[in-house]
């Protein structure tokens, strides 16, 4: 049942009789899908999926930082909104432009990507969260492994070795996906850096980056990871992992959702993508 309400501004507002959920009732569902104390949690997360929660998104992130603990650790997938990584494309006159006036990116303000989640900014601008300095792969994390997962990740091959990625593998990490399509699981292009794959493709671009409170513009190289692998995709990857009984499913609200292990969906995904699409 819904309602009409005036606000305290004097406007009108339609407002519904059913309740929320809370943080405990997604403590509870968190805690059901084997969020547990400690551990090191990659999250990516629908808030409409979950459905109206009492204190809005925030309360999202308190009932999963409760279920981890101090001791447990979240990271999230942000990018950058604004990065002009297109400039090579553009005439003479529009890159000297973009070159002289583009700010560069800058860890402590850059917005996320707004497709990520709307949940990536509330993580991005929560108190203590660290960040990582690859504008394009940057990743936000909080808890005490959030230095160790953000540190010294490298411009070129932001996916690869030394990543956030590569180091959430290696300290025995969960992927949590709440609500979340199974496509947009970041931790796979770990394993496309990993595979041997033979349509591999290396790309250049342009991206202005602070160095000793300087902006400077720097090529950065990467491997394709658009239309280079329409064969297939990640939804593909997760299903046949999914179909093997890996992985925990759960409903966190009204969200359905999975607990990965890290390493293991790392390793099934290389194994995947070279049995399909081997060099």
């Amino acid at each position: 049942m819904q309602t009409q309400r005036v606000t305290a501004k004097g406007s009108s507002q339609t407002v519904s009789d059913s309740i929320p959920y809370t943080q405990t009732q997604l403590v509870e569902g968190f805690k059901a899908l084997g969020v547990s104390s400690g551990q090191i949690v990659m999250l990516h997360a629908s808030v409409k999926s979950v459905g109206p929660v009492m204190g809005g998104p925030n309360v999202i992130l308190q009932a999963i930082l409760e279920v981890l603990t101090p001791t447990g650790t979240v990271m999230m997938y942000a990018g950058w909104q604004d990065i002009p990584d297109f400039v090579g494309e553009l005439s003479l006159e529009a890159r000297q432009a973009y070159y002289a006036q583009h700010p560069a990116f800058d860890p402590a303000i850059a917005r996320s990507v707004r497709e990520n989640s709307i949940l990536v900014e509330f993580l991005r601008t929560w108190p203590g969260t660290q960040r990582s300095a690859n504008p394009e792969a940057s990743m936000v994390a909080l808890g005490p492994h959030a230095a160790l997962l953000t540190q010294n990740h490298p411009l070129n091959y932001g996916y690869g070795t030394g990543s956030p990625l590569e180091k959430l593998v290696q300290l025995n990490g969960r992927v949590l996906m709440l609500g979340a399509p199974l496509y947009t699981i970041t931790l796979l292009h770990y394993a496309e850096y990993r595979a041997k794959l033979r349509h591999k493709k290396i790309i250049h671009y342009q991206c202005p980056v602070l160095q000793n409170g300087q902006k400077i513009w720097l090529d950065i190289e990467d491997y394709a990871t658009g239309e280079a692998h329409d064969d297939y995709s990640f939804e593909q990857i997760a299903m046949a992992y999914l179909a093997e009984g890996k992985g925990r499913r759960g409903q966190v609200g009204q969200a359905a959702s999975h607990l990965l292990d890290a390493a293991d969906l790392s390793s099934f995904a290389i194994r995947w993508l070279e049995s399909h699409f081997g060099g």
